[in-house]
């Protein structure tokens, strides 16, 4: 395979549609960590976001020949393949057992201090409980933003919704994230 094509993610889709697994492993290569990131944020368990992001690439892999380019980055087809992932795992868990996360939600938080809660080394799930606590929507735009690095543009594409829904969705969600984190005294 020429350089050029090894960076150029359209083509490589391209000669993994006509079969060739150099080009798949190519694409695998460039995605999984931002497949990988976006499914960790969703599920909150690593072992849990690699079973799942294998199984992202695996559905990739069988449906390669039915991607259509329609203007857009292959990775939004990997998004969407991702996302939809990510809901049958969800609604699996649902069916399966009681979110224990909801059962810890009833005990109320003494709101301990910053200084604590540095030392507790619980910031980092506040903020993950922070997430949880917006919307379906806010926390895919919040986690694709911050977490993937993506433009609006590409969020808008991927969300498939305009680069101004997506704004408006992300200052709503930083507001929201903000006060609860003045809430929680961390600021």
């Amino acid at each position: 395979m020429e350089n050029d094509n090894l960076q150029n993610p359209k083509m490589l889709i391209q000669k993994a549609k006509n079969g060739d697994n150099e080009a798949f492993a190519r694409l695998y290569e460039l995605y999984f960590v931002p497949i990988f990131r976006y499914v960790y944020f969703r599920v909150k368990s690593k072992n849990e976001a690699e079973d799942l992001t294998q199984e992202v690439f695996l559905k990739i892999y069988q449906s390669i020949e039915n991607f259509e380019d329609k203007n857009k980055s292959p990775l939004a087809y990997f998004f969407t393949i991702a996302r939809n992932t990510i809901v049958d795992y969800w609604r699996k868990k649902k069916e399966l057992s009681i979110d224990e996360n909801e059962l810890s939600e009833e005990i109320p938080d003494k709101n301990p201090s910053p200084t604590e809660l540095v030392e507790k080394g619980q910031i980092g799930e506040i903020v993950k409980q922070s997430l949880k606590d917006l919307t379906e929507e806010q926390q895919e735009i919040i986690i694709l933003k911050f977490i993937n690095e993506r433009t609006n543009r590409e969020i808008a594409d991927l969300l498939n919704k305009s680069e101004e829904a997506v704004r408006q969705l992300q200052c709503r969600a930083l507001k929201a994230l903000r006060q609860k984190f003045k809430d929680s005294k961390i600021f």
